[in-house]
């Protein structure tokens, strides 16, 4: 392990608003005389952890800090000059001999990608290493270590994970993605890790929070700074957001259960994405430091664990994809499936939806969209085989006479259903779980075909009432599975009517509280305006 260098910034903290992130301060200096010109040369590095069996590692591995801003700064630490590291951490940066300090930030722009992390929820800040009064006679080694307080390591980690990510999304797609913040702080992010979208809204910039574990107890408690998998699978929100479309209705997905088929796509893919981006199927997601730490997650998408599969699992999704991968471009495939698609093949189907109207997909849906059309990416045939191998239901792969997820409802129309987040095993297996299990929901596209009044209404085959556990809700939600409106009463019949303009809408009919179980038959109709 390298000497640790440097002195490390103490950053104030705040929560995520706006995910516009200020670089160094450019204003023109103060005239004090800081000497002539001189080349400061050096080394930017970061102390970084892998995941063990019992958290993650004690073992620190020093790492280069690839394409990161080094900047030369005056006393108010306004920029002087600046420079980019190289894909070794090295730099190189003309700056006054008696120049104050020099920082290293966790921010990277590269390639037309750009990403930086804050320990701001507005982003205004960037994490930062400083050396002061740095001397151009001698080499400069910066090290962002991780026993610091503020884990200054991780805030780079960060950025060289995420820098990945992107650069695999480009080499598959060749897209770059709008800039991205990275909301993270050591014992300042508490509440979790997910992908919150634009913000602030229409600014073009977007914005991931990544735990940072309870303050003072890295050793105990949950950051994911140096879980790689994790960080990667939250970037695949953001790519899959900005590249293909979004059928999940958000909310917390649990292992052992089946549940929403959307949000089960969405999941699984980004879990496929993170570990095709580390060419690793193995998915891990560590609690505290080894050895009193441990595994929140340990997942192989090579060899899943037993439990109930289908379009509603989100280890179906991701090990699905994966046997897809596997055996591609050299990626690892030890169950010999049969089938090797390449990533960018995959990427390329996804984004096929980005500009498709009626697109709001699942795990069906998209096997149907690779062994279709005039230039299918594999045979059914050799798709249903691969299944079979691997022990997935090749009832997943839609007939051509069958219906994807979700139904169509016509309009005007009228369709019967059950809805039961009750019972226990439930009805498809796995545990019941009225939040957004798989059999708790029911979901039914419809297409307005011009402007007008949508008009829904929900009949429930008893009272409707909490205590005799026939409460059921209905949502009206938009191609993107935001929440338009919603009838959440308590009686056996609910409506709802909307404006809306000519598109594809999604009506979920769901389980109304913890536990409810009734038959339902749901009727549309509409206004159109002339």
């Amino acid at each position: 392990m390298l000497t640790r260098h440097g002195l490390l910034l103490s950053l104030a903290l705040s929560a995520c608003t706006t995910a516009r992130a200020a670089g160094p301060t450019t204003a023109t200096p103060p005239p004090v005389d800081l000497g002539p010109t001189a080349t400061f040369q050096g080394v930017v590095r970061y102390e970084a952890r892998r995941p063990t069996l019992t958290g993650a590692s004690a073992a620190l591995e020093s790492r280069p800090a690839r394409f990161v801003e080094v900047v030369a700064e005056d006393a108010e630490r306004r920029e002087l000059s600046r420079a980019v590291t190289d894909a070794e951490g090295r730099f190189s940066l003309q700056a006054p001999a008696r120049v104050p300090s020099i920082a290293a930030f966790a921010h990277v722009a590269r390639d037309g990608n750009d990403v930086r992390v804050s320990p701001q929820a507005d982003g205004a800040v960037t994490h930062a290493l400083r050396l002061v009064r740095p001397d151009a006679a001698r080499p400069i080694e910066l090290t962002a270590t991780d026993a610091a307080a503020d884990g200054i390591a991780g805030a780079f980690h960060v950025a060289d994970t995420v820098l990945t990510g992107l650069d695999a999304t480009r080499a598959w797609t060749g897209q770059a993605l709008p800039p991205l913040v990275v909301y993270w702080g050591r014992g300042v992010t508490t509440e979790w890790s997910f992908y919150r979208g634009e913000r602030p809204a229409r600014s073009g910039r977007y914005c991931l929070e990544l735990l940072g574990g309870s303050p003072g107890r890295q050793r105990s408690t949950d950051t994911d700074e140096h879980d790689e998998g994790i960080v990667l699978h939250e970037l695949g929100h953001f790519v899959f957001d900005r590249l293909s479309s979004n059928s999940s209705t958000g909310g917390s997905h649990p292992s052992g259960y089946l549940i929403d088929p959307g949000l089960a796509w969405e999941e699984g893919r980004a879990t496929w994405f993170s570990s095709a981006v580390r060419r690793d199927p193995r998915y891990q997601d560590t609690i505290g430091l080894e050895p009193e730490g441990s595994l929140r997650v340990d997942h192989d998408l090579e060899h899943p664990a037993p439990g109930a599969r289908g379009i509603g699992n989100e280890m179906s999704v991701s090990d699905v994809l994966w046997d897809l991968v596997d055996g591609s471009e050299g990626y690892p495939d030890e169950d010999h499936d049969g089938v090797a698609v390449p990533p960018a093949v995959l990427m390329r189907a996804m984004m096929s939806w980005r500009d498709q109207p009626s697109a709001y997909p699942a795990l069906g849906t998209f096997l149907r969209l690779i062994t279709s059309g005039t230039a299918p990416a594999l045979r059914r045939e050799d798709l249903v085989a691969m299944l079979q191998r691997t022990r997935e239901p090749t009832a997943m792969v839609p007939g051509d006479d069958s219906e994807d997820w979700p139904s169509n409802l016509s309009v005007p129309g009228v369709v019967g259903g059950k809805i039961d987040g009750l019972t226990n095993p439930a009805p498809s297996g796995g545990r019941p779980r009225p939040q957004n299990g798989f059999d708790a929901l029911r979901v039914y596209r419809v297409h307005m075909t011009a402007r007008g009044w949508l008009h829904l209404e929900l009949v429930i085959e008893g009272t409707g009432r909490p205590g005799d556990h026939t409460d059921l809700d209905m949502e009206l939600r938009d191609h993107r599975g935001e929440v338009i409106t919603a009838a959440r009463g308590t009686d056996g019949r609910e409506t709802l009517g909307r404006l809306l303009d000519p598109g594809f809408y999604y009506v979920y009919v769901r389980d109304g509280g913890q536990g409810n179980r009734a038959n339902f038959e749901l009727r549309a109709r509409s206004n159109l305006l002339r």
